[in-house]
């Protein structure tokens, strides 16, 4: 690069005005000496007539100055004009501009990377909402089309169609509600709203709704004491959000395994510990799982009703009152989610 193309913007324009600055000073004093020297008009028609010619040429040379600096500005634009929401892959040419507007080419190519990551995944949320809906309504048609033509089915069969039907719908319903958590905006709340809750009695309240689940599938849950904690949030949103971790660890446990809740404070927050006895969770997913319709076993979690929406919800919650869930240890033997909330 030529020494005159490594200067910045700024130094170019003070360098600009510095050379016409002194070419129109020239230009003046060149043409009332003209004048001056001939006689050809008086001294004071002379200095307007230089003044006159300084002027258009100062208009001009501030015309053609702005050309130049808005050149690279204009190219800038006509670039972001052309893209939409089908050519978000593009991106404005930085290279070969100088500091200042190297800066805002950074900063606009930034904000594109943002609005591409999130047209993918909004286009990737779509598609996996779509597949999780055409399953069940696939059943339901089904179903419907059975009972049309039914005059000769056995009541035994009928009962079959009928629980089929219900925990169709029931999919349908919590599929329904988890999709309305998700939407950006639906529960959002300003910080300053968010109440002071007893933990122990959240913990306690989930423990008991979800026992009978843990019958039907032969796990054991544990409320470790003492659990009293004061910390922000929304009672109902902390009911939710143990619920689905509670749900997870009874449903991919093992028969006659262990799920424990346990609290401790850890530098001016509040820990929560879910610990399961399951097959444990590839180090690969722990990130993965707290997406949106992503599961490990595909086929495991349709048979347990999952839609993989559950952790998903989880962090989705936490973040409203700037809590957080991670997977804090997983093997063979059982994994570990901690979830940390803010003391009271």
């Amino acid at each position: 690069m030529r020494p005159w193309n490594r200067l910045s913007l700024r130094a170019r324009v003070t360098l600009f005005s510095i050379l016409f600055l002194a070419i129109l000073i020239t230009l003046y004093v060149s043409i009332e000496s003209f004048f001056s020297v001939y006689s050809i008009v008086s001294e004071s028609q002379g200095r307007i007539i230089s003044l006159v010619v300084v002027l258009i040429g100062m208009i001009l040379s501030s015309h053609w100055l702005a050309v130049i600096i808005l050149k690279p500005v204009k190219r800038m634009s006509e670039t972001a004009a052309g893209i939409t929401a089908s050519t978000l892959h593009q991106r404005l040419e930085i290279d070969l501009l100088h500091d200042e507007l190297k800066k805002l080419g950074i900063v606009f190519n930034s904000m594109l990377d943002g609005l591409e990551h999130s047209f993918n995944q909004q286009a990737r949320f779509v598609s996996a909402a779509a597949h999780e809906l055409r399953t069940p309504l696939s059943i339901l048609r089904t179903n419907l089309e059975v009972a049309g033509d039914g005059d000769g089915i056995d009541p035994s069969e009928w009962r079959d169609y009928k629980a089929t039907t219900e925990r169709t719908l029931t999919r349908l319903e919590s599929l329904t509600e988890d999709l309305l958590l998700l939407a950006d905006g639906t529960y959002d709340r300003e910080h300053g709203e968010h109440q002071v809750v007893e933990l122990a009695d959240i913990l306690a309240d989930v423990t008991s709704f979800m026992e009978p689940v843990a019958v039907k599938y032969g796990v054991t849950l544990h409320l470790t004491e003492p659990c009293a904690a004061l910390v922000k949030g929304e009672e109902s949103f902390l009911f939710l959000v143990f619920r689905n971790l509670l749900d997870n660890a009874i449903r991919y446990n093992r028969t006659g395994g262990n799920v424990t809740l346990q609290v401790s404070q850890e530098d001016g927050r509040v820990a929560v510990r879910v610990s399961d006895t399951g097959k444990g969770i590839p180090r690969a997913s722990w990130e993965l799982i707290f997406e949106r319709f992503y599961r490990i076993d595909s086929s495991r979690a349709r048979r347990s009703g999952g839609a993989g929406l559950g952790l998903s919800i989880v962090r989705h919650l936490l973040a409203l009152f700037q809590g957080t869930a991670e997977l804090e240890t997983s093997s063979e033997s059982g994994s570990v989610f901690k979830v940390t909330l803010i003391r009271g």
